[in-house]
């Protein structure tokens, strides 16, 4: 199930493009960004360097773009008296991002993906180095949201649970605690072969309502309990591939 475990998070971290901020601040906060979000990722597992041994991808990320933005805006307002004034309001906005790298170290492939967080010049950041973090902290999910999609989790369904008339309420999957937690989605799938090559034909979704154990979760179906049901009946084989 596990797609690998990585080693050395941040291999360098060179320096990116910085305006009006200090460069050498960010790059440590940068970092655990990225420590963050490739620790949240389901099916990797993050490792120190002495544990080498046992990883199968190094991730080296490079600072793309730390970039701070102030924009002035004015108003025409009244007091309470009536009496005509103008005020101007500061706005601070972010942009970062990294380019991570994942080296497959059995064979050397290398695959690179830039991802990048956001802070709106609308937001409520007060100066440039809160817009800075709020940025940073953006990009910590980014990344662990683009990578669960990259490496999505894969189940079996092992178990019909709840059935009510001619749908299947509630099933289990072999996939627990060890890669998914409560209200985890999966799309539900039967699968099939030919000519050697697996096929898969979508019939539901179903939600994480509890985890069990390591290795096993209860299920509730939130679309296709009828479909589900037909394919337990009929004996077919059917899996689940997560989808957040």
């Amino acid at each position: 199930m596990t797609v690998g475990k990585v080693l050395g998070v941040i291999a360098d971290v060179a320096e990116g493009r910085v305006t009006d901020v200090n460069n050498e601040e960010y790059i440590p906060l940068a970092k655990n960004c990225v420590t963050t979000g490739l620790t949240h990722v389901r099916r990797l597992q993050v490792v120190a360097d002495d544990e080498g041994e046992t990883a199968k991808y190094q991730v080296t990320a490079q600072i793309t773009d730390i970039t701070a933005s102030r924009k002035l805006k004015t108003y025409d307002r009244k007091d309470s008296k009536g009496r005509e004034y103008t005020e101007t309001k500061t706005y601070y906005g972010a942009v970062t991002s990294v380019a991570l790298t994942f080296k497959n170290l059995q064979t050397g492939e290398l695959t690179t993906s830039t991802i990048s967080g956001r802070c709106s010049e609308y937001s409520l950041a007060r100066s440039a180095d809160e817009a800075i973090r709020t940025a940073l902290g953006e990009l910590a999910e980014n990344i662990y949201e683009y990578y669960n999609e990259v490496y999505p989790v894969r189940a079996n369904i092992i178990e019909r649970g709840t059935e009510k008339k001619d749908k299947t309420k509630e099933l289990y999957i072999d996939v627990g605690s060890r890669f998914v937690g409560e209200d985890v989605h999966f799309e539900v799938y039967v699968v099939g072969q030919i000519a050697g090559r697996e096929t898969r034909k979508q019939i539901g979704r179903i939600r994480v309502r509890e985890t069990l154990g390591s290795d096993i979760s209860l299920c509730k179906v939130q679309k296709g309990g009828k479909e589900i049901k037909a394919a337990f009946d009929k004996g077919d084989a059917i899996v689940a591939i997560s989808t957040d």
